[in-house]
């Protein structure tokens, strides 16, 4: 939802770090696509086709030296950079007041700063310390001795297990839940898989975002951990005992098994996986689907299953295509091999 807000071109162009052009005094309401009619809206475009259904009187943003003399607009050097700026500007602010609503139940050992907001439904139990400016919105649950860090807000519905930590100015989105009991049992072991207790805990660094619906297991014993600036989509699951470094992308459905290391800096594309014991490396990147069942080196881009380089991944997939149309031309080789075959033995 975009909430209108007055500004000038020129305070926009301010705000973007860019070099207003045109009606420098023009006053924008809002943002819209490239395709957007409206006069008092702004619109950003960073790829010419796009650009190219701005309307003339439309102002805009786009990349440096794309404007022409008379348009309206502010020139950047990183447009996307820009788009995120101004879509932030025109967002709704939530207002959370501090306090702890009537409905929540907060019991009387845990430590709740005054400036934090504790919203309905919620449920806080002993020896958990929620710090300056957290916001709990309703029905979240924070288990005996979790710690949240200043200035963090979860959604609706999160659970936060016993013990676990969450840093500073995170976001955890509705339904997630973390420092449930790791995936452990062992297996083959008459009449049924026996299950190993997860004694440890989670804990989440500074600034990391964690979308809807994704669960992270406790460890085993000492922790899992996800590091500072780490951002996890909807639906990621990581295992028991995994630790995932500083700055790392995690796409929806990635899967992360148990003990598996993420080093600073690794992508992990929509339904990518690691298997226990893998460790990525620092800037790696697991293509959409791909199943990295070993070590991945620093940089590398891997995709496939099992995963491999992706270029030899390309390869393979190039010749297994060709295969098809190969196949009926084998089959007739083998076919004539067979009646030489069969030639050579009668004439013995």
């Amino acid at each position: 939802m975009i909430v209108e807000r007055d500004i000038t071109i020129a305070e926009l162009a301010g705000l973007v770090e860019g070099k207003p052009l045109g009606d420098e005094r023009k006053i924008v309401r809002g943002v819209q696509l490239p395709s957007g009619q409206r006069r008092d809206y702004v619109a950003v475009a960073w790829q010419k086709e796009d650009f190219h259904l701005v309307g003339e009187d439309v102002p805009v943003v786009v990349p440096e030296g794309w404007l022409t003399e008379g348009r309206t607009g502010i020139e950047v050097k990183d447009p996307q950079l820009a788009f995120a700026k101004i879509l932030s500007f025109f967002s709704p602010k939530k207002d959370f007041s501090p306090g702890i609503h009537e409905t929540a139940v907060v019991d009387v050992a845990a430590k709740v700063d005054p400036s934090a907001s504790v919203g309905p439904y919620c449920v806080i139990k002993k020896d958990a310390e929620i710090g300056p400016g957290v916001v709990l919105e309703s029905g979240v649950y924070v288990g005996e001795s979790v710690k949240i860090g200043a200035r963090t807000r979860i959604e609706h519905g999160v659970v936060l297990y016993d013990g676990t930590i969450v840093g500073e100015d995170c976001l955890i989105h509705a339904g997630s839940v973390i420092g449930c009991d790791g995936f452990g049992f062992l297996l083959n072991r008459a009449p049924k898989p026996i299950k190993i207790p997860q004694l440890g805990r989670v804990r989440i660094g500074n600034r990391v975002e964690i979308g809807a619906c994704s669960t992270i297991d406790r460890a085993t014993l000492d922790e899992t951990v996800v590091g500072d600036d780490t951002v996890i989509d909807n639906h990621v699951h990581i295992g028991h005992n995994a630790k995932i470094g500083k700055g790392c992308v995690l796409v929806a459905m990635a899967g992360i098994a148990g003990s598996a290391v993420l080093e600073d800096g690794v992508v992990m594309a929509a339904r990518s996986g690691v298997a226990d014991h893998v460790r990525v490396g620092k800037g790696a990147v697991i293509a959409a689907h791909g199943g990295a069942t070993k070590d991945v080196p620093p940089g590398k881009v891997y995709s496939g299953f099992p995963a491999r380089e992706h270029d030899q991944e390309m390869k393979r997939q190039v010749i297994v295509g060709k295969l098809v149309e190969l196949y009926p031309k084998l089959r007739k080789v083998l076919k004539s091999l067979d009646k030489e075959q069969e030639g050579a033995g009668e004439s013995k």
